[in-house]
């Protein structure tokens, strides 16, 4: 598989697109935390922007995880910020593309 494929895989499972919405060109400005509880009630964070005109969003990618996953505690910053609610359909599951009930807990512009 070469690297192109991979690129390509990896953009596909760190963005969530709002299909509901007029089509647009999302621009994903808002920092957000992505609260997604599994059907075993687990409960993980991603650190994601969201766009400013629907509720598309795309995880932030650090070095050595490329999901954007928050490992451990919300730190008081993270606290802070706007929080897009989701379900997941388990634990393993990998990418956002099978999340549901997807809501937005924060001020609209």
């Amino acid at each position: 598989m070469g690297h192109l494929k991979l690129r390509k895989l990896i953009k596909e499972e760190t963005i969530w697109k709002d299909k509901t919405k007029d089509e647009h060109k999302c621009k994903f400005v808002v920092h957000c935390i992505l609260k997604v509880q599994t059907k075993q009630n687990i409960i993980k964070y991603y650190d994601v922007k969201k766009c400013n005109k629907c509720l598309s969003f795309k995880s932030i990618s650090k070095w050595h995880n490329v999901s954007g996953c928050i490992f451990g505690e919300l730190t008081e910053e993270q606290k802070k910020l706007p929080v897009i609610k989701a379900l997941g359909d388990n634990y393993y599951t990998i990418g956002f593309q099978n999340l549901k009930n997807i809501t937005y807990e924060g001020e609209e512009k």
